[in-house]
Order: structure tokens, then sequence, then C-alpha cells
């Protein structure tokens, strides 16, 4: 089976989150790790990961009406057009509060060309459904396309909520490409949670599905956060 070739893109200004990021991303599946500085929040000069071939680190100088995070990712997807088009890659949004989940994995296997994707999201206490690609229904880390067919969308950068804009316009041009899969694919902010709180939360979840999946009963989903 050829390997899709997956590109994560990470606006970061909490450079103390990386390490623990970088040990969730699995470069047997992923293909470059596009990281793109706030200028604000780093130093000039910083190259984290300097003898990471399959890391690219940038900094970007943020206008003044832009929202943080939203100039960072439309940076990589240029640089994404002008460099990587060619690869035919598949793009994924990874914010420095997160981490991949493990399952994401298991999906990127069978990723069609052509196709762009949403999935379930497990938060605190319930999980989220990517049924909706929808603003206000949706969140990032819930979404993977193939940038073949969304390399002309941005993210509008004076915007708080350009993040669920940016799904809702890659599923309008692409409705009869849209696939939802309906498993849990990824986290929910994870890293703002203080330790304790992951362990008891990865705890509760493993045995709670476990006891779903025991009593085949489905686990209860929200459409909207």
């Amino acid at each position: 089976m050829k390997k899709n070739k997956v590109i994560i893109i990470s606006p970061v200004s909490r450079v103390k989150n990386l390490k623990l990021i970088k040990k969730s991303i699995n470069f047997d599946f992923i293909y470059k790790w596009i990281i793109v500085y706030d200028s604000d929040k780093v130093k000039k000069n910083i190259n984290y990961f300097k003898r990471e071939k399959n890391i690219k680190e940038f900094i970007y100088y943020s206008k003044s009406n832009e929202v943080q995070g939203n100039g960072q990712r439309n940076f990589a997807l240029n640089y994404i057009e002008k460099k990587y088009i060619k690869f035919k890659p598949f793009i994924y949004f990874l914010d420095d509060d997160n981490i991949v989940h493990s399952n994401l994995y298991n999906l990127i296997p069978f990723l069609k060309k052509k196709y762009i994707y949403t999935f379930d999201q497990q938060r605190t206490r319930y999980i989220l459904s990517g049924a909706k690609p929808k603003i206000y229904h949706i969140d990032l880390a819930m979404f993977l396309g193939d940038f073949e067919l969304i390399k002309k969308i941005r993210f509008k950068s004076d915007t708080y909520n350009a993040d669920g804009k940016y799904i809702e316009d890659c599923y309008k041009n692409n409705k009869y490409r849209h696939i939802y899969i309906d498993e849990v694919a990824c986290f929910y902010n994870y890293l703002k949670r203080n330790l304790a709180r992951r362990v008891y939360y990865i705890i509760i979840w493993y045995f709670k599905i476990l006891t779903m999946r025991l009593f085949k009963n489905e686990i209860t989903k929200q459409y909207k956060p």
C-alpha cells in the first residue's frame, strides 16, 4: 500500500509543550511537521529542532489586526502550496495545547485521495461528534483533508472563530467529497489539563469505552460544544 503523506501544521507560542507534542507524533505516518512560531512569544533565532529532517520551523510576524494562530496557519499553507504540492499531501492541524490521538494513525493508511475527513473528539466529559463540519459545531483537530482540494482556502486572519469557518469553507467547496469517520481520533486542548487530570481522564475513558463495548451500548455524543 502506498503511504499517504500527512503534513501537520502547528502555530506555536507555548514552546514548553513542544517535547510532549513531538512525543505524540509518529513520523512513520507523518511526512512533515511544520511549526510556525509567534514572533512575540519566542526568541528571534529559535531553531528548536534544527537536526530533525521531518520538522520545519518558521517565525511569523503577525499583523496588527490578526488573531493569534490564523496568520501562522495561513503562512504554513502558503509554504506547503509552494514546496510540497507535488507530493499530494493531506493536511492536519495540531495546536500547541494538544497532542496527536493514537487512533489517528489507524485511519491514515486508509485515507483516499480527493477527500476531506472529519471525526470525533474526546472531550473532558463527552465525545463531540464530527458529523457536522460547520462553524460552532466542530474543532480544528477534528479535520483532515487532501490539500489538492483545499489549497486555495485560508483562515480569516482577523476572526476568532476562523477555525470553524475554515472547516465549513472546505466542506462547502467539497460537499460530495466529505467523509465522516464515526470514531474518536483527536483530543481537545489536551495539554491545558494538568498531569493529574490527564491521567484521571485516560483511566476513566479507558474503562468507560471498555464497558460500553462489552454491553454493546453507544457512548453519548454531542453535536455542539
